[in-house]
Protein backbone atom coordinates (compact mmCIF):
# COMPACT_ATOMS: atom_id res chain seq x y z
CA UNK A 1 0.00 0.00 0.00
CA UNK A 2 1.46 3.09 -1.26
CA UNK A 3 1.99 5.76 1.95
CA UNK A 4 0.19 8.59 2.08
CA UNK A 5 1.78 12.11 3.15
CA UNK A 6 -1.30 14.15 3.64
CA UNK A 7 -0.80 13.42 6.95
CA UNK A 8 -4.20 12.59 7.95
CA UNK A 9 -5.48 11.53 11.58
CA UNK A 10 -3.59 13.63 13.67
CA UNK A 11 -6.51 15.64 14.78
CA UNK A 12 -6.36 12.28 16.92
CA UNK A 13 -3.55 13.05 18.77
CA UNK A 14 -4.34 14.78 22.03
CA UNK A 15 -1.81 16.76 24.33
CA UNK A 16 -2.39 14.33 27.04
CA UNK A 17 -1.17 11.33 24.56
CA UNK A 18 2.18 13.11 23.44
CA UNK A 19 3.24 14.64 26.88
CA UNK A 20 3.56 10.96 27.74
CA UNK A 21 7.80 10.61 28.91
CA UNK A 22 7.59 7.20 26.85
CA UNK A 23 6.15 8.84 23.78
CA UNK A 24 8.61 11.84 23.73
CA UNK A 25 11.62 9.49 23.72
CA UNK A 26 9.94 7.37 20.54
CA UNK A 27 8.89 10.50 18.85
CA UNK A 28 12.00 11.71 19.24
CA UNK A 29 13.73 8.55 18.06
CA UNK A 30 11.37 8.57 15.25
CA UNK A 31 12.49 12.26 14.25
CA UNK A 32 16.20 10.73 14.02
CA UNK A 33 15.39 8.11 12.05
CA UNK A 34 13.50 9.88 9.76
CA UNK A 35 16.08 12.34 9.03
CA UNK A 36 18.45 9.31 8.67
CA UNK A 37 16.44 6.47 6.51
CA UNK A 38 13.51 8.96 5.12
CA UNK A 39 10.05 7.76 5.54
CA UNK A 40 9.47 4.99 3.13
CA UNK A 41 12.42 3.15 4.15
CA UNK A 42 11.52 3.89 7.93
CA UNK A 43 10.35 0.63 9.86
CA UNK A 44 9.24 0.18 13.41
CA UNK A 45 12.01 -1.70 14.18
CA UNK A 46 14.29 1.27 13.19
CA UNK A 47 12.21 3.71 15.41
CA UNK A 48 12.47 1.27 18.44
CA UNK A 49 16.59 1.31 17.77
CA UNK A 50 16.90 5.00 17.53
CA UNK A 51 14.09 5.29 20.82
CA UNK A 52 15.94 2.85 22.95
CA UNK A 53 12.44 2.03 23.87
CA UNK A 54 11.26 -2.25 23.97
CA UNK A 55 9.21 -3.25 21.27
CA UNK A 56 6.82 -3.94 23.88
CA UNK A 57 6.46 0.46 25.04
CA UNK A 58 6.30 0.84 20.88
CA UNK A 59 3.31 -1.13 20.28
CA UNK A 60 1.52 -0.51 23.92
CA UNK A 61 1.09 3.26 22.41
CA UNK A 62 1.66 2.55 18.25
CA UNK A 63 0.14 0.06 16.42
CA UNK A 64 2.00 0.87 13.15
CA UNK A 65 4.36 3.34 11.17
CA UNK A 66 1.63 5.61 10.08
CA UNK A 67 0.49 6.10 14.09
CA UNK A 68 4.00 6.86 14.88
CA UNK A 69 4.16 9.61 12.04
CA UNK A 70 0.67 11.09 12.83
CA UNK A 71 2.11 11.57 16.15
CA UNK A 72 5.08 13.01 15.12
CA UNK A 73 3.78 15.79 13.07
CA UNK A 74 1.70 16.67 15.84
CA UNK A 75 4.35 16.55 18.37
CA UNK A 76 6.59 18.85 16.46
CA UNK A 77 3.55 21.28 15.96
CA UNK A 78 2.46 21.55 19.55
CA UNK A 79 5.85 21.62 21.07
CA UNK A 80 6.34 24.86 18.86
CA UNK A 81 2.55 26.19 19.66
CA UNK A 82 3.76 25.70 23.59
CA UNK A 83 7.36 26.81 22.79
CA UNK A 84 5.83 30.34 21.61
CA UNK A 85 3.61 30.95 24.67
CA UNK A 86 6.51 30.32 26.85
CA UNK A 87 8.96 32.54 25.16
CA UNK A 88 6.39 35.42 25.15
CA UNK A 89 4.88 34.59 28.87
CA UNK A 90 5.24 37.12 31.52
CA UNK A 91 7.45 40.01 29.42
CA UNK A 92 5.72 42.89 29.34
CA UNK A 93 8.27 45.21 27.46
CA UNK A 94 6.91 44.80 23.45
CA UNK A 95 9.97 44.99 22.45
CA UNK A 96 11.52 42.29 24.48
CA UNK A 97 8.96 40.24 23.71
CA UNK A 98 9.54 40.42 20.08
CA UNK A 99 13.27 39.93 21.07
CA UNK A 100 12.39 36.67 23.28
CA UNK A 101 10.03 35.47 20.68
CA UNK A 102 12.75 35.42 17.85
CA UNK A 103 15.73 34.17 19.80
CA UNK A 104 12.88 31.23 20.31
CA UNK A 105 11.70 30.80 16.76
CA UNK A 106 15.54 30.50 15.75
CA UNK A 107 16.82 27.97 18.59
CA UNK A 108 13.59 25.80 17.82
CA UNK A 109 14.07 25.78 14.36
CA UNK A 110 17.37 24.63 14.23
CA UNK A 111 17.08 21.88 17.41
CA UNK A 112 14.22 20.32 15.45
CA UNK A 113 15.75 20.44 12.25
CA UNK A 114 17.87 17.71 11.71
CA UNK A 115 21.31 17.50 9.16
CA UNK A 116 19.74 16.87 5.76
CA UNK A 117 16.50 16.34 6.32
CA UNK A 118 15.45 17.44 3.00
CA UNK A 119 18.06 15.81 1.01
CA UNK A 120 16.56 12.68 3.05
CA UNK A 121 12.77 12.90 3.27
CA UNK A 122 11.69 16.43 1.83
CA UNK A 123 7.94 15.47 0.74
CA UNK A 124 7.12 14.62 4.36
CA UNK A 125 8.78 17.63 5.32
CA UNK A 126 7.52 19.58 2.61
CA UNK A 127 3.48 18.31 3.38
CA UNK A 128 3.65 18.69 7.47
CA UNK A 129 5.02 22.55 6.41
CA UNK A 130 2.13 23.28 4.55
CA UNK A 131 -0.28 21.18 6.31
CA UNK A 132 0.24 23.18 9.63
CA UNK A 133 1.20 26.65 8.30
CA UNK A 134 -2.06 28.42 9.39
CA UNK A 135 -0.94 27.32 13.19
CA UNK A 136 2.57 28.71 12.73
CA UNK A 137 1.15 31.68 11.93
CA UNK A 138 -1.41 31.69 14.40
CA UNK A 139 1.20 30.98 17.47
CA UNK A 140 3.60 33.62 16.24
CA UNK A 141 0.74 35.91 16.19
CA UNK A 142 -0.92 35.55 19.54
CA UNK A 143 2.76 35.94 20.99
CA UNK A 144 3.46 39.07 19.31
CA UNK A 145 0.26 40.09 19.75
CA UNK A 146 1.19 43.04 22.41
CA UNK A 147 3.78 43.83 20.24
CA UNK A 148 1.32 44.98 17.23
CA UNK A 149 -0.54 47.11 19.65
CA UNK A 150 2.23 49.12 20.92
CA UNK A 151 3.77 49.46 17.58
CA UNK A 152 0.52 50.65 16.18
CA UNK A 153 0.01 53.26 19.09
CA UNK A 154 3.40 55.14 18.30
CA UNK A 155 3.10 54.78 14.62
CA UNK A 156 -0.47 56.27 15.07
CA UNK A 157 -2.17 53.35 12.58
CA UNK A 158 -3.03 50.11 12.10
CA UNK A 159 -0.52 47.90 10.66
CA UNK A 160 -0.96 44.84 8.47
CA UNK A 161 0.16 42.05 11.59
CA UNK A 162 -0.92 39.16 9.75
CA UNK A 163 1.40 40.06 6.75
CA UNK A 164 4.05 40.61 9.01
CA UNK A 165 3.83 37.79 10.21
CA UNK A 166 3.79 35.15 7.47
CA UNK A 167 6.62 37.14 6.28
CA UNK A 168 8.40 36.01 9.65
CA UNK A 169 7.65 32.37 9.53
CA UNK A 170 8.40 32.12 5.55
CA UNK A 171 11.96 33.57 6.78
CA UNK A 172 12.47 31.18 8.83
CA UNK A 173 11.56 27.86 6.77
CA UNK A 174 13.42 29.66 4.09
CA UNK A 175 16.46 28.44 6.40
CA UNK A 176 15.87 24.76 6.15
CA UNK A 177 16.45 24.81 2.67
CA UNK A 178 19.53 27.52 2.79
CA UNK A 179 21.01 27.05 6.72
CA UNK A 180 21.47 30.36 7.96
CA UNK A 181 25.17 31.94 8.33
CA UNK A 182 26.73 33.86 11.03
CA UNK A 183 25.19 36.99 9.35
CA UNK A 184 21.64 35.66 8.68
CA UNK A 185 21.55 34.38 12.23
CA UNK A 186 22.86 38.23 13.53
CA UNK A 187 20.07 39.72 11.37
CA UNK A 188 17.59 37.81 13.00
CA UNK A 189 18.79 38.23 16.43
CA UNK A 190 18.82 41.73 15.92
CA UNK A 191 15.70 42.36 14.88
CA UNK A 192 13.77 43.92 17.57
CA UNK A 193 16.74 46.70 18.51
CA UNK A 194 16.13 47.05 13.95
CA UNK A 195 12.58 47.21 14.86
CA UNK A 196 12.63 49.46 17.69
CA UNK A 197 15.17 52.36 15.90
CA UNK A 198 12.46 52.38 12.61
CA UNK A 199 9.47 52.07 14.46
CA UNK A 200 10.62 55.41 16.60
CA UNK A 201 12.42 57.31 14.00
CA UNK A 202 9.42 56.43 11.74
CA UNK A 203 7.23 57.98 15.05
CA UNK A 204 9.19 60.93 15.43
CA UNK A 205 8.85 61.81 11.24
CA UNK A 206 4.98 61.79 11.74
CA UNK A 207 4.81 64.29 14.54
Amino acid sequence: MKFQLELSGTEEVTDEFISSPSVIKILSGALDAIAERGVRRLSMSDIIEASGVSRGTMYRYFSNKDDVLAAVAEFVCTGFETGMREAAQGIEDPIERFREVMLFYARYTNENSPDRVFEVEPRFHLSFFRSRFDRYKVAVYLALEPTFEYLEAKLGKKINAEGFVEVLVRLQLSTLLVPADETWSALWNESAENLETWVLNLAHQTV
